[in-house]
């Protein structure tokens, strides 16, 4: 039996409006050197969140640092946030995250997920406090 590892288009973050919303009310957390907005939103999919991935030009010069980059979020996210997918489904809820790097200071994969990973458990405990 194949694994499904894929990160299917309805879990990705496109409307503007949820970026505008995420940067103006959204819920911060920070672990340098990524910074997380996540905010409790309603979606017409049948997700339980949608999540975007940020690489400022400013810091990435060269597209394909930047891609690189986003490919790391991108993985370091999938194969971390089975528990905030399953404390969300549990409250019933449903959010919108987005992550950007702030600092291009030799980053790697292997300082990317160990972030993703303590970015996610901090979301899904105030997942787990919330009403």
């Amino acid at each position: 039996m194949k694994l499904n590892c894929a990160f299917p288009k309805r879990k990705k973050l496109t409307h503007q409006r949820r970026f505008d919303i995420l940067f103006k009310k959204g819920n911060r957390e920070f672990h340098y050197p990524i910074l997380a907005f996540w905010s409790y939103v309603t979606i017409d999919e049948q997700v339980s969140f949608q999540a975007g991935f940020s690489v400022p030009k400013k810091h990435f010069k060269k597209a394909s640092d930047r891609n690189q980059v986003k490919r790391w979020l991108r993985e370091a996210f999938r194969t971390e946030s089975k528990n905030l997918e399953t404390a969300l489904i549990e409250k019933n809820m449903q959010i919108a995250l987005i992550f950007i790097t702030v600092k291009n200071d030799n980053i790697s994969f292997d300082i990317i997920k160990p972030k993703i990973k303590l970015l996610l458990s901090e979301i899904t405990e105030q997942v787990l406090n919330a009403q």
